[in-house]
């Protein structure tokens, strides 16, 4: 494996493989965009051909990258052209970043996590499945390159940090809101609030139009300054706690909002802003490379001839194994499949690898996969997520465009990802998943029962969680209880919002957890309980009445619920069973299991397993 200071060495040829930049330490000595002619041979003979084996069916390099271009090729190229325009541009402007350069921005981004740079290596390259130099010249390079020539955008003047700390540090204002379902009902609604404010979170369960924040009574996070529309800061900021608002516009919606409480701003201490003006600069500057990137790509494409092949059937015919054309240089179609190799190929392979398992197991049952079930599972996908015409009827049209980003030229990627995989494995389960009455009653009470409506509290600690039970206990209130959500909750929504969380089902998953919640009445802390790796206490405030009462008039949705879930389950469990049934060989990621057969195999000869 090269190292970057051995690139820089090699020639542009090897260093436009590791990534483009590693040349930039001295100039170039070809313009060369890809690799020498005789490069992509050499390199082919050392790569590996096969790189999995399935129940001893060979997935090829070949293979993969068809694959990987067919869904990433054109993502793939644009970002190679865009890292030679910056590379180009480095090397008129007279930029250079050298490998001490790249290791020290390592430093100081690891020092920003209170880590060592190999640590930080280790971690942002096990996370993205990266070798260092690719994490080194792909992305460490390719930012500070783009910081140094867009330098001036992306300046951080003193009002930029001064807003920065009014958001961070300056007051805040919680509010609740009632999205009002249209202006008919604007007016009534205003009347009511005003009428009893103290009803207004009731008024928001029951009667706004946005369902997320009436789960919690229509309260929101604090707002800070500078985070929402000019209108609705300057209202809120302006409001007392307890005052009820006009109706407001804000983003085409009309709102009504209660002013909660106000939290006043913190004190930084004149020692901490030198640390808290230069965190300031780093995360601004951030967020406004990748703004100033686009811009400065749009401008260096004006100044080079670029030619994209890869998606012109014409020029495709005449320029074979050619992907596109820098100022009359090519991009081979090698490199850019061996590019997309590198960057998407492990998860390609095991895709490709979970797809022939499903084929074999459903050869091996004589079941096939048709186009109606292709078709019929489209039209059920596109039902589900909401695609219906006037008629009532699957909006398959609609749904393709959706999941391809109107790009109906990724069609058969998601209907072999997604679509064909699913009617494998719905094939696969078909006749093994029932519903059961006791089904039916628990799936009736938890979507159409009493919910709890509670405070929580959440802890990482035990020890912490008893002493803020025992604080709790002995002041039974509703705000006090808000007030230490507010000031211990580890979970940062019931703590942004006083405790308040969307209400307690039953059979939500979490047994323990439901019988503790129903168990109490208003007024009512619960014990510590035990959620996973955290801790929870629970303050009921009452419970919901249920607004279906009658078990059957929704039978049917609900068997048609049930079973779709039962149904998914069960295909998830037939996926995992039949991965670890099988025998398979990932060369790519170096790794092996034998499988059932050859487990049984090894068994009966007396042998280890591998």
């Amino acid at each position: 494996m090269l190292t970057v200071r051995q690139a820089l060495c090699v020639g542009p040829g090897i260093a436009l493989i590791l990534g483009l930049s590693t040349c930039l330490a001295q100039p170039a000595r070809q313009n060369r965009v890809s690799p020498a002619p005789d490069a992509p041979a050499e390199a082919h003979q050392q790569q590996m051909q096969v790189l999995a084996v399935v129940n001893g069916h060979q997935i090829t390099r070949e293979q993969i990258a068809n694959a990987c271009l067919s869904r990433f090729g054109e993502s793939v190229l644009e970002s190679i052209v865009n890292k030679q325009l910056v590379f180009n541009e480095c090397q008129r402007a007279g930029i250079i970043i050298t490998e001490q350069d790249v290791n020290d921005e390592i430093v100081r981004k690891a020092a920003s996590f209170n880590m060592s740079a190999d640590a930080y290596l280790n971690l942002i390259c096990t996370q993205r499945k990266l070798n260092e130099d690719r994490y080194k010249n792909d992305f460490v390079w390719q930012e500070m390159a783009l910081r140094r020539l867009a330098a001036s955008e992306i300046e951080v003047t003193p009002q930029d940090i001064q807003e920065r700390i009014e958001t961070e540090f300056g007051a805040k204002v919680q509010i609740r809101e009632i999205v009002c379902p249209g202006r008919g009902q604007a007016a009534q609604l205003l009347a009511e609030a005003r009428q009893d404010p103290a009803r207004f979170g009731q008024l928001a369960k029951t009667r706004s139009a946005n369902p997320n924040s009436a789960a919690v009574k229509g309260l929101l996070p604090p707002i800070s300054r500078h985070t929402a529309p000019p209108e609705l800061e300057q209202l809120v900021f302006a409001m007392q706690p307890g005052d009820v608002s006009d109706v407001i516009e804000v983003a085409g919606q009309l709102l009504i909002v209660k002013c909660e409480r106000v939290f006043p701003a913190v004190e930084v201490a004149p020692q901490d802003l030198p640390a808290v003006h230069e965190r300031i600069i780093d995360e601004l500057s951030e967020d406004r490379l990748a703004q100033a990137a686009v811009g400065l790509f749009e401008r260096l494409q004006q100044t080079v001839r670029i030619v994209n092949v890869y998606n012109d059937k014409v020029l495709s015919q005449q320029q074979p194994g050619v992907a596109a054309t820098l100022d009359g240089v090519p991009i081979t179609l090698d490199f850019l499949a061996e590019e997309c190799i590198a960057r998407f190929g492990t998860p390609m392979l095991s895709a490709e690898i979970n797809r022939l398992v499903l084929q074999q197991e459903l050869q091996r049952r004589n079941i096939q996969v048709t186009e109606a079930d292709i078709t019929e599972e489209i039209g059920r996908a596109a039902e589900a997520d909401g695609f219906t015409g006037p008629d009532g009827k699957p909006n398959i049209d609609g749904w393709i465009a959706s999941m391809t980003g109107d790009d109906l030229s990724r069609t058969d990627a998601l209907v072999a990802d997604t679509v064909w995989p699913t009617c494998a494995l719905k094939k696969l389960v078909a006749g093994e998943v029932t519903v059961s009455e006791d089904d039916l009653q628990k799936g009736f009470s938890a979507n159409y029962g009493p919910r709890v409506e509670v405070l929580a509290i959440v802890f990482n600690d035990h020890r912490q969680a008893l002493k803020v039970w025992q604080m709790a206990a002995a002041n039974r209130s509703e705000e006090y209880f808000g007030q230490l959500a507010n000031q211990y909750s580890v979970d940062p929504a019931s703590q942004a919002n006083f405790g308040q969380v969307p209400p307690i089902q039953r059979h939500g998953g979490k047994p323990e957890l439901e019988e503790e919640a129903f168990s109490l009445a208003a007024g009512e802390i619960s014990k510590v309980i035990q959620e996973g790796e955290n801790y929870l206490i629970l303050f009921c405030t009452g419970q919901t009445t249920p607004v279906v009462t009658e078990f059957a008039a929704v039978r049917d949705l609900l068997f048609k619920h049930i079973l779709d879930q039962k149904t998914y389950v069960a295909m998830g469990e037939k996926g995992r069973q039949l991965f670890t049934d099988s025998q398979i060989d990932n060369f790519l990621e170096g790794t092996s299991q034998p499988g059932k057969a050859a487990e049984a195999i090894a068994r009966q000869a007396g042998n280890p397993q591998r």
